[in-house]
């Protein structure tokens, strides 16, 4: 999305790049029906979940050096239990694929399956499943964040329980 005063420079950029601009609409003409932005991150799958709640997600980066070979292999391995929503990240001046794979959810166990499965072919997933605050993105203690809540909450009074770092710390500070 890019304010109107923005189009002829955005126009100039896309040129210069050898581009092409294959979808536009006025805000006028946005307004009346899903705008674009209503199919891209998380969007997605509150659609899907609105059409079938029984649909979850997982949010997955995949390591940069085989990608897109284990995007395909991922394709195959899980056909339609394992959806891809792909979106790219630009990280280091590289685009980097991220899904929000929607997943045909049946049990925790098969769930946790296939977050297994993922991670063994060496995909990242930051698993929003679980409210352990180091078991969905880092996966690791992070002191920084365990010294933020020694500052504002220096008596563990929010969210008892969700952080392992607090729970591991012993009552001494890091």
């Amino acid at each position: 999305m890019i304010a109107e005063s923005s189009l002829e420079p955005l126009g100039e950029l896309v040129k210069q790049f050898n581009g092409t601009i294959c979808y536009q609409k006025s805000a006028q003409e946005a307004s009346k029906g899903l705008m674009l932005c209503e199919y891209t991150w998380n969007h997605t799958t509150l659609h899907a979940r609105s059409v079938d709640p029984s649909l979850t997600y997982l949010q997955t980066l995949f390591p940069r050096d085989q990608e897109l070979k284990l995007l395909e292999h991922m394709y195959h391995h899980f056909g339609n239990e394992v959806m891809l929503h792909l979106e790219f990240l630009r990280t280091n001046g590289s685009a980097v694929p991220a899904a929000l794979q929607i997943v045909r959810f049946s049990t925790p166990e098969r769930l946790q399956e296939i977050i297994k499965y993922h991670e063994d072919q060496g995909a990242f997933i930051a698993n929003p499943h679980t409210y352990i605050l180091e078991d969905g993105g880092r996966k690791t203690i992070d002191p920084i964040q365990l010294q933020f809540k020694e500052t504002v909450d220096p008596y563990g009074l929010l969210n008892p329980g969700k952080m392992k770092a607090w729970d591991q710390r012993g009552g001494s500070s890091l």
